[in-house]
């Protein structure tokens, strides 16, 4: 038999239901008189576990940066970053300075919150395709991150119709644009409690550790697996090789570095948890499908 413990807090005249020992499925409570959410989500409320939910999400990040893992898929993200996630697409946000505040706008919607008939009807067609799209994620870049962003904080200040009518036109703006980027594979969907808590873990333990030397006996014990076991699992969950998603995370904090542009990249090298460089530009090059000279010099430009 499982306990579990609830607590009620009350946030911004909001309230909200946390389970204290893990809140994988997140639900946010509707506003009276609302169909859909469309709030800001400050810290302590901008931090949530790995965890998937039923509904639809826009999120667009207000403040701070870190770690995105959305489905099987690593990358950073920072203030403008905006991604629309489908359901059941399990996702995390992680900070890259745990002690920094973390803010998002986020709409939440179901797919059936206009009436179960209204998605079917012909002027729905383009926003049928969008959100199955969205259950691999899609970030979003360019003008069109722009133009909706500014949508989205206007969003929160309106009502009633007014309100809805915003939603629709963010959904018309996502539609036709082709400035965005698909983030996971399609197969890649919310397991159970057990299996997110697990994996949560994890992340955890990679985001934080990367830069070391990573033993998988230690993560085999964090997950409470075996050697063996944990490698099909982790394969399985995520479609991808377990030293790969790791070398995701280190080529990505490379990148970062290299455009910075204030170390060596031998340096960067060690620093990403490389303990050489052949091994280091022959990963790079798989994943970013060029040199590090290559790209630092492509993005010198940005940091002069």
């Amino acid at each position: 038999m499982v306990v579990k413990t609830w607590i009620r807090v009350i946030y911004q005249n909001r309230t909200f239901i946390h389970m204290i020992s893990k809140p994988h499925i997140q639900k946010l409570p509707l506003p009276e008189h609302c169909s859909f959410v469309a709030d800001r989500f400050i810290t302590p409320f901008f931090e949530t576990p790995w965890h998937y939910h039923k509904e639809y999400e826009l999120v667009l990040i207000i403040k701070g940066k870190g770690k995105q893992f959305i489905g099987n898929h690593i990358s950073d993200y920072d203030e403008g970053s905006l991604i629309f996630l489908g359901p059941d697409l399990p996702h995390l946000f992680r900070k890259e300075n745990i002690q920094e505040k973390g803010g998002s706008l986020v709409i939440h919607f179901k797919e059936e919150f206009l009436g179960r008939d209204f998605i079917s009807i012909p002027e729905m067609q383009k926003i049928n395709l969008l959100l199955q799209k969205s259950r691999m994620g899609l970030q979003i870049y360019g003008k069109s991150r722009e133009n909706i962003s500014q949508k989205m904080h206007e969003m929160v200040e309106l009502k009633g119709m007014y309100r809805l009518i915003n939603l629709l036109t963010i959904m018309s703006m996502l539609c036709d644009s082709t400035e965005y980027e698909l983030l996971s594979s399609p197969e890649i969907s919310g397991q159970n409690s057990k299996d997110s808590d697990r994996l949560n873990k994890v992340f955890d333990y990679l985001v934080t550790n990367f830069k070391e030397e990573i033993q998988m006996k230690k993560i085999a014990e964090i997950a409470n697996m075996s050697y063996s076991g944990f490698c099909r699992y982790f394969k399985n969950r995520t479609k991808k090789n377990f030293a790969h998603f790791v070398n995701e995370i280190r080529i990505g904090y490379a990148c970062k570095r290299l455009m910075e542009g204030n170390a060596t990249i031998t340096e960067i090298c060690f620093e990403s948890g490389f303990n050489n460089m052949a091994n280091f530009e022959n990963q790079f090059r798989k994943l970013i499908k060029c040199t590090p000279y290559q790209f630092q010099y492509k993005n010198r430009c940005k940091y002069v």
